[in-house]
């Protein structure tokens, strides 16, 4: 099944903050493989992360990135 839900930073932030809370909750009743992201909000995020000097945060993201499909740029008319 293709992604449906492309997952924004703000989602994908608070994901991170609450690796147990609703949104997580929410994917998990969805099923990973229903869920993606933008390398545009993976490469903000992973920013965010290294530019905060925190080695748990940075881990915690890349955990999450891990376990969802991050679509790449792409020019490509449908």
């Amino acid at each position: 099944m293709p992604a449906q839900f492309l997952l924004d930073t703000n989602i994908l932030s608070d994901l991170v903050r609450h690796p147990q809370g609703v949104i997580a909750q929410r994917i998990a009743s969805e099923g990973e493989k229903s869920i993606c992201t933008s390398i545009v909000v993976a490469a903000e995020l992973r920013f965010g992360a290294k530019k905060s000097g925190s080695r748990r945060l940075v881990i915690q993201l890349e955990t999450s990135l891990s376990a969802i499909e991050i679509l790449p740029l792409d020019n490509r008319s449908s």
